[in-house]
């Protein structure tokens, strides 16, 4: 994709040297009042911008430092995540991230891996240990969520909402009771897609976790790297439908609704209010 191309003329101008000789000829300008040095500077300046950005070394330069800006990055996001999960999620994650540095090691000594396709099959192992912390550390939110929730207390407040739609003649509580029952079911419905997204995430982290030991298994016996590669497509293909299930699931925790208003047990015995002492 175009927008993940760096921007080589911005990577120029901002670059560290490039803003000190440009800033030291400024200072130099000002300092001694020779104007010639400031023009010289922005006239070096301008070859600079129309000229060095498309010089391959550069380039590769400006790559390379916005890949590890990226794993920087990447590694932060993942710790953070990773110190928010339980023990026990905390040491799956770990053991995976072991075994994937022992798959590394063991693919490095491998002869039959050339190093542009080793880098390549390296990244997507960091790809899967990123998304088994992210299904994991939405698990742990999906589970608090459940845990949170009386499924069996919905059941009963949207007996009371029906109940109510049946038996009251005015006109206003029937039309809090529909709107009522409306919103207690969407959180039944919403509440089921999230034990199903559960289930899948979770199977997906197993499947994660069982692939991870099958390639450690047979990293250094491996003949084609057409094998991993295989491998490692195929699991990141099923992780990136989950994940598409994490946003959906994010979506789903941050916009859950409330009942409009909250009628009780005596609403539906005759409507008299009931004031908590």
């Amino acid at each position: 994709m175009a927008s993940d191309s760096p921007n080589y003329v911005k990577a120029a101008f901002a670059n560290v040297y490039n803003l000190t000789l440009l800033g030291g000829a400024a200072v130099a300008s000002a300092f001694t009042g020779d104007w010639l040095i400031g023009v010289g500077a922005v006239g070096l300046e301008a070859l600079w911008l129309v000229f060095g950005p498309d010089f391959k070394p550069f380039q590769r330069a400006v790559r390379e430092s916005e890949r590890q800006e990226r794993e920087k990055a990447d590694r932060e996001r993942v710790e953070k995540l990773m110190s928010e999960l339980s023990e026990r999620e905390w040491q799956r994650a770990k053991a995976l991230d072991e075994l994937r540095r022992e798959i590394e090691r063991d693919m490095t000594n491998n002869p039959s891996f050339q190093a542009v396709l080793l880098a390549s099959e390296i990244d997507k192992l960091k790809q899967l240990h990123q998304s088994f912390v992210q299904l994991a550390y939405a698990c742990r939110r999906a589970e608090s969520y459940l845990q949170a929730v009386d499924v069996r207390d919905l059941d009963r407040q949207l007996k009371i909402q029906q109940n109510l739609q049946e038996k009251m003649t005015d006109p206003a509580v029937k039309d809090l009771a529909v709107k009522n029952a409306e919103v207690i079911t969407r959180r039944l419905s919403t509440i089921k897609d999230i034990e199903t997204f559960l289930a899948r995430a979770r199977g997906q982290m197993n499947l994660i976790e069982n692939s991870v030991r099958l390639l450690r298994d047979q990293a250094l016996t491996m003949t084609s790297p057409d094998q991993l590669t295989e491998q490692l497509d195929d699991l990141l293909t099923g992780v990136d439908a989950v994940s598409q299930s994490v946003k959906d699931a994010e979506a789903l925790f941050s916009n859950q609704p409330e009942p409009i208003v909250p009628v009780g047990d005596s609403a539906g015995s005759g409507g008299a209010s009931r004031v908590r002492e």
